[in-house]
């Protein structure tokens, strides 16, 4: 079971510095340079909490307002989780007037759901509405400003954390209300321009978050033949591919151009109808990508040549 700890931290980061598509597709923003020093300030500095060690003070000098406002979400993320943890560690024997789960491991999984919580909370309280805002929320060109999103995943994570929660659905719940409501394009309004940015960059902290939570899949059971997930063991085989498919006299050319370097033999028939295409290839995936790409085949035929 996944736990807040210094490995999960550590992946989460690295998800991040390679702007990772399946983080990057949901928001469209790719972090500058200084955004992305703000997020390895913020990284290191969750690590130290979850390491119980003390913050260390920023060094980078920021002037970007986006990176500022990371800046200041994973500085109060950071404080969140490691007063969070400081709290958890205390035994209520020693001192039974603090009666929050007293001696329970905050690195636990349950532990790390109230850490994170915290954090996520923290987070939110640290980012301030954009200067210059004109807008009520719902008539905002962007929706939700950078604040109210990180304020709706706080919430939406304390709430699931009282009914006993594990990290994983802590985090996926955040993540699912920071994407709520979300307006792809950035502003024309300057100011709402930069809480956009920052409302994307704390969205992608949140997504890349909750995928690196997830427990780990079971180890796969392989193919028949011995293949496992993303091998092929199989050979190359010579294929003729048949099909009837209307094509412009533009892309007919871009077309016969691809099949020419895809197929050993490319024959086109004219016909009454639709063009009939005959085609001897070793490269048959790549052929129909081609196809389906041009337009929409019909009675398509996919045998060995052999």
């Amino acid at each position: 079971m996944t736990a807040l700890d210094v490995e999960l931290v550590r992946r989460w980061f690295d998800r991040l510095r390679r702007q990772d598509l399946s983080v990057i597709a949901y928001w469209g923003v790719r972090p500058t340079a200084q955004e992305l020093a703000a997020l390895d300030e913020g990284g290191a500095g969750i690590d130290l909490a979850v390491r119980d060690l003390p913050r260390s003070s920023s060094v980078i000098e920021l002037t970007e307002p986006a990176a500022l406002m990371l800046r200041d979400y994973l500085s109060g993320f950071a404080a969140g989780v490691s007063e969070t943890r400081r709290l958890l560690a205390i035994d209520v024997s020693v001192d039974p007037v603090i009666d929050l789960m007293g001696g329970l491991d905050p690195g636990a999984a349950t532990g790390g759901a109230l850490a994170l919580a915290a954090g996520l909370n923290a987070g939110a309280a640290a980012l301030t509405e954009p200067a210059g805002s004109r807008h009520p929320m719902q008539l905002r060109p962007g929706g939700a400003t950078a604040a109210e999103s990180a304020r709706s995943a706080g919430v939406a994570a304390a709430e699931l954390v009282v009914d006993g929660a594990q990290l994983h659905r802590v985090a996926a719940l955040a993540a699912g209300a920071a994407i709520n409501g979300w307006r792809i394009g950035l502003p024309d309004d300057p100011a709402e321009r930069v809480d956009y940015r920052a409302k994307a960059l704390v969205g992608m902290l949140l997504i890349a978050l909750e995928l690196e939570c997830r427990d780990p899949l079971p180890p796969a059971r392989p193919a028949a033949c011995g293949a496992l997930p993303g091998e092929n063991r199989g050979t190359a085989f010579l294929a003729e591919i048949t099909c009837t498919m209307h094509v412009d006299a533009e892309t007919m050319g871009t077309l016969t151009g691809e099949l020419g370097r895809l197929c050993r033999e490319v024959t086109i028939w004219p016909t009454d109808g639709s063009p009939a295409f005959h085609l001897h290839t070793d490269r048959p995936g790549e052929v129909i990508e081609q196809l389906y790409a041009s337009g929409v085949p019909f009675d398509l035929q996919i045998t060995r040549l052999d």
